[in-house]
């Protein structure tokens, strides 16, 4: 991934194809974020050096500066998330011919193919139905290739990390106020973290989603700790999982 070796870097994969001139402003201007601010609380006045950086490289012509800007905009990290700008530059870089790229514009292009033909069968072949969409993918970030997805509940979406090491959904208290959790139902136990042994909170959720995916029942842990979401095999386990050449796909 080169010099994108940060904490937060990609995710769900939005249109292909090159967007007409003027589609930009259905995502606003661009708000910037430092690296740690995953939920985007504090906006910045201007971009970070590493985003700035990578654009630079963009506009120049770098292929490497273009994918590290869409996984920017995929994931919205660094800056806001705007799905149209990062399948524009997905699709700059994979002209030039990233690798990371090609298999990401690849990827879209089979899924197209099969979501709007007459072999795509049963409730993610159509758009209005409730559960949406039946799959998606991810690319790997980081130089130890982790991958990232959004989680929602309640309506409310955050980014994890995929981590099948995890029983459970884990987060901090933090991030379920944000999520609109309650705090009834909830069991408490000691479990041993890295940094120590603490007391994390166990809750059944009924419903939630990774990405576009709907699951049920799901176990979530909330821990005071917890530094990062990470989304475990209480959600995982209901999903069928390929990971190949750095890409993660995700189906019902």
């Amino acid at each position: 991934m080169g010099r994108y070796s940060s904490k937060l870097h990609f995710l769900m994969s939005a249109v292909l194809v090159l967007p007409a001139q003027g589609v930009f402003a259905a995502c606003g201007p661009d708000m910037y974020f430092s690296e740690s601010d995953y939920d985007h609380k504090a906006p910045m006045a201007a971009p970070s050096r590493e985003f700035a950086e990578d654009m630079r490289m963009a506009k120049a012509g770098s292929r490497t500066g273009q994918r590290n800007v869409a996984v920017s905009y995929e994931a919205g990290y660094l800056v806001g998330k705007c799905d149209e700008k990062a399948a524009y530059w997905y699709a700059k870089a994979a002209k030039g011919g990233d690798d990371i790229a090609i298999k990401w514009v690849a990827a879209r292009n089979y899924r197209e193919k099969f979501s709007i033909g007459p072999e795509c069968i049963g409730p993610g072949c159509d758009p209005d139905a409730d559960d949406g969409p039946q799959y998606m993918s991810l690319s790997a970030s980081g130089t130890r290739g982790h991958f990232f997805a959004t989680i929602t509940i309640n309506g409310v979406s955050v980014v994890g990390m995929i981590d099948t090491g995890a029983s459970t959904v884990a987060m901090s208290p933090a991030t379920a106020a944000l999520l609109g959790i309650s705090g009834e139902g909830f069991s408490a136990q000691k479990v041993n973290t890295a940094n120590g042994v603490t007391v994390a909170f166990d809750k059944v959720i009924p419903r939630m989603k990774v990405g576009p995916l709907s699951v049920s029942n799901v176990e979530i842990s909330v821990a005071p700790n917890t530094t990062m979401t990470l989304i475990g095999m209480s959600a995982l386990r209901q999903l069928k999982m390929s990971a190949v050449d750095g890409l993660m796909t995700l189906s019902k």
